[in-house]
């Protein structure tokens, strides 16, 4: 029999919750808003930042709001939208000049994230390789053809001298027009435009980027990014495989990412912090839509260079006022409350700055209501209430000093980190001493090898012995925590506790009392933007994924 306390907590929970489903009712799904209650939006675009899309529809859902998205890729999507089938498009590149929309319509930014290599690779004892690292010059090679196995010297050299095993590279690529194929090889033409150059000169494709990926000579191709992750991390089809896709389908599968080698020579992982550091340098151009070349050149040691946004495309005419309205609300929600889930996705939430593009771009929309104001009671975004990864945030992610030690095994992450005394590990103990290998007791199991020297707290060079991380079976929190690479001095990657924890609190909310005293002031669309943030992601998405497979079987 619950205790009267109990009853007296659930009491209070139902009643702030009728209040807040009677405010919402208003906003979004009921009799007074029969616009809403009867349209379907119609969108459709990206599959890189669709994992967060679908978490946002799903919120909205509860409330009424029916966003219907189709992860067809950034360049059909835009060709959704020049043919007037959806109500809005998401893509990751603006409209070519071969692209003329009948309509008038708005940029605005929606989400950022990273393009991540996730690959599929055992070492000679047959355990997964989890600490790759990779460079511009390397990565170019190994997607266009000329690097074609584990073992070559290029990526040896990456690797502090370790050897990987004699096994063909199969690069696998995107089949359809991607705006993920768009960013990496926009990337690779300003960090390597010699070879880039020479690839797309044999292949008739621009120099400055392309979002049709020629299938070359040992290349595989597949459609979206779900169709990519899912090849590397096919258990018969993947082994020795690799792709590039945002960094949450990577995360989704459990699978590792690469650490790429940025400006300073630092190799990073698109951690949530380290996208928002390399983003400073983005420059915000007239509509809204931003230039990155200043991105993948950051100077800043924790810099993750292949991050960028992902962008919605609104129409401000041929739209009812009903559907704008709509359309309006649903980026009221991700663009504030809907920026909780992005870290735990695989994603960076949108600082406050972009949040009023955002805001500025859809009061443009016919029947836009007044947004939120964007402050910490209006607008639970993580960058606007102060909990969001901020690049002034404590604690670089850059190689340590000393050696190729990682610092200890994130209690975050669910191992723990080898070694005796030394400083504590990013999330949790570790270090560096005398200790040998750490365990890790997370689904993903296995222990992590050491090396020589070690890292200190919160990423400051170590000194003597040796240390390892654990394998938490977590990608971004075994790399970040410190697994760590055997070799001449060549140096492990240490994070602050929000790349460790990179999953973040998947059940957290902004809390009841907080959302009743912003309904009983009577503010209509922020209640929205706080109660909708209590669905974990990971539900979500595991409830996709178990879809999909069974779709296969």
């Amino acid at each position: 029999m619950p205790s009267s306390t109990a009853r007296t907590r659930a009491a209070t929970a139902l009643g702030i919750a009728a209040v807040v489903a009677a405010v919402l009712g208003a906003t979004i799904g009921s009799p007074a808003a029969p616009a809403s209650a009867s349209a379907v939006v119609r969108a459709a675009g990206s599959t890189w930042s669709q994992n967060a899309i679908d978490q946002w529809r799903a919120d909205v859902a509860r409330f009424g709001l029916q966003i219907n998205y189709q992860g067809v890729g950034s360049s059909a999507g835009r060709q959704f939208f020049l043919a007037n089938q959806v109500d809005f498009a998401v893509s990751e590149i603006p409209f070519q000049p071969n692209e003329r929309p009948s309509v008038s319509f708005v940029y605005l930014p929606i989400v950022a994230g990273g393009t991540s290599f996730m690959y599929n690779l055992t070492d000679a004892a047959g355990a997964r390789v989890t600490n790759l690292r990779l460079s511009s010059r390397t990565l170019v090679g190994i997607f266009t053809g000329t690097i074609t196995n584990w073992a070559d010297p290029a990526i040896t050299a990456d690797n502090a001298g370790r050897v990987l095993p004699d096994r063909a590279i199969t690069p696998v690529i995107r089949s359809d027009g991607s705006g993920t194929s768009a960013q990496f090889s926009a990337w690779l033409a300003r960090t390597q435009p010699s070879e880039w150059t020479t690839f797309a000169r044999t292949y008739s494709i621009p120099p400055t980027f392309t979002s049709n990926w020629p299938v070359f000579t040992g290349a595989v191709a597949q459609s979206g990014s779900d169709g990519v992750a899912q090849y590397v991390s096919d258990g018969g089809k993947g082994p020795g495989s690799i792709t590039y896709v945002e960094t949450s389908y990577a995360i989704e599968r459990r699978f590792p990412v690469a650490a790429v080698r940025n400006q300073s020579g630092a190799y990073t992982v698109p951690t949530a912090r380290n996208v928002a550091i390399a983003l400073t340098r983005a420059r915000l151009n007239a509509d809204r839509t931003q230039v990155l070349d200043d991105v993948y050149t950051n100077p800043d040691p924790n810099a993750y260079p292949v991050s960028s946004y992902s962008y919605m495309i609104a129409k401000t005419s041929g739209i009812s006022p009903g559907v704008g309205a709509d359309v309006a609300k649903f980026v009221y929600y991700f663009a504030c409350a809907g920026q909780q889930k992005a870290e735990p996705l695989g994603y960076s939430p949108l600082p406050p700055n972009l949040v009023r593009a955002a805001f500025d771009a859809i009061s443009q929309v016919p029947g836009a209501p007044a947004p939120p104001a964007v402050t910490p009671v209006e607008c639970r975004n993580p960058t606007v209430i102060g909990t969001g990864p901020l690049p002034g945030d404590s604690g670089p992610t850059v190689p340590g000093g000393g050696g190729s030690g990682g610092g200890g095994g994130g209690g975050g992450g669910g191992g723990s980190g080898g070694g005796g005394s030394g400083g504590s590990g990013a999330g949790g103990t570790g270090g560096s001493g005398s200790g040998g290998a750490g365990s890790g007791p997370g689904p993903g199991g296995g222990a992590g090898a050491g090396g020589t020297g070690a890292t200190g707290t919160r990423g400051a060079p170590g000194a003597g012995g040796s240390a390892a991380g654990g394998n938490t079976g977590d990608p971004l929190a075994d790399q970040a925590a410190g697994t760590a690479l055997p070799g001449d001095g060549g140096s492990a990657l240490a994070a602050p506790t929000s790349a460790v924890a990179v999953r973040g609190d998947r059940g957290s909310a902004v809390p009841l009392v907080a959302a009743a005293a912003v309904l009983l002031g009577a503010l209509a669309v922020p209640p929205l933007l706080a109660g909708l943030a209590s669905t974990p992601p990971g539900a979500l998405r595991r409830r996709r994924l178990r879809d999909r497979l069974g779709r296969r079987r």
